[in-house]
């Protein structure tokens, strides 16, 4: 049983997390079960693999930035999301309000570009702020910038360092500021 469990109330509604391309009788966010890891690591690795076209010597050299073990998901909420009981996404958020991580969000390459990424979004900060946090901050892939800055985040900080085989590619740090509900 996770120690950290998404408050009831965190679901998103499909009017607070929006349309997405399929019926919304289709799809659920599930906190994910114990043991799931290994589904969560492997889609991890496929989306930035896929996704982002990233190179062997790239995935190889900093492998723990992605990698989902089971201690996370006893320690932290992560939230997948499932489609017609296939699972195409997933999000992590960890620490303690009033500024909790979105340490991991991942959506499988098939299901790229459709509204999930957004709707993992939206319920990570549905979650959040049911917790009782004010702010999101992540660690953002350069490639994932844009869809964050989409979702209303801002780009804090670039990170003086760069992988030695990918010259130019930096880490972006950002934050979201969680609106009040009205």
């Amino acid at each position: 049983i996770p120690s950290k469990v998404a408050p009831a109330q965190a679901a998103c509604s499909p009017a607070d997390c929006g349309e997405v391309i399929m019926d919304r009788d289709r799809w659920v966010i599930r906190p994910a079960r114990p043991g799931e890891h290994l589904t969560l690591n492997e889609l991890a690795f496929r989306s930035s693999r896929q996704i982002w076209n990233y190179p062997d010597d790239f995935m190889a050299w900093e492998p723990e930035a992605i990698a989902v073990k089971s201690e996370y998901i006893a320690n932290n909420i992560v939230s997948v999301m499932e489609i017609d009981g296939r699972l195409v996404g997933f999000s992590m958020l960890r620490g303690d309000p009033p500024e909790i991580e979105l340490s991991r969000l991942m959506v499988e390459p098939d299901s790229a570009g459709k509204g999930i990424g957004r709707v993992l979004w939206k319920h990570a900060v549905a979650t959040a702020r049911a917790l009782g946090a004010s702010v999101i901050t992540l660690d953002a892939d350069p490639n994932a910038e844009p869809f964050y800055l989409r979702m209303g985040a801002v780009t804090v900080e670039i990170a003086d360092w760069e992988p030695p085989m990918m010259p130019g590619w930096r880490l972006r740090m950002m934050r979201y500021e969680i609106p009040p509900v009205d």
